[in-house]
């Protein structure tokens, strides 16, 4: 099992390239780190579950000119099969006047390990 200095360091690289993906306007490549059987539980919105689903989710959430997105890891854990990641996030939204909008709030990861012993997002919940 890994300590947790060494699932942090992976956990940020790993939302370092989440971010850079959604900043980019990649959402496959976004929906590539989820687990085949994952949900979103967006705030104040319905469970989204399976790979299409998140795929056309971070589509649209793209295309509405959310910009900016940034994952902040707070505390990590671990056992054989399951790891979690409590953090904040935060982006912002320019609508079609250029006019920008911050927000940010708290995030909690699950992750599932999978076969080949990396890990995928299982459960993304933020509010």
């Amino acid at each position: 099992m890994q300590t947790n200095d060494a699932l942090k360091a992976q956990f940020t690289t790993s939302n370092q390239a989440w971010d850079s993906a959604f900043n980019s306007q990649q959402p496959a490549l976004v929906a590539s780190f989820y687990d085949d059987e994952a949900s979103l539980l967006p705030s104040g919105a319905a469970q989204v579950t399976g790979g299409k689903a998140i795929l056309e989710f971070w589509r649209d959430l793209i295309g509405q000119g959310v910009v900016d997105h940034k994952l902040e890891l707070l505390e990590v854990g671990a056992d054989e099969t399951l790891a979690f990641q409590r953090g904040r996030w935060s982006a912002a939204a320019v609508n079609a006047a250029g006019e920008r909008q911050e927000f940010s709030g708290n995030v909690h990861l699950l992750y599932r390990r999978q076969a080949d012993g990396s890990w995928k997002l299982y459960t993304h919940t933020w509010n």
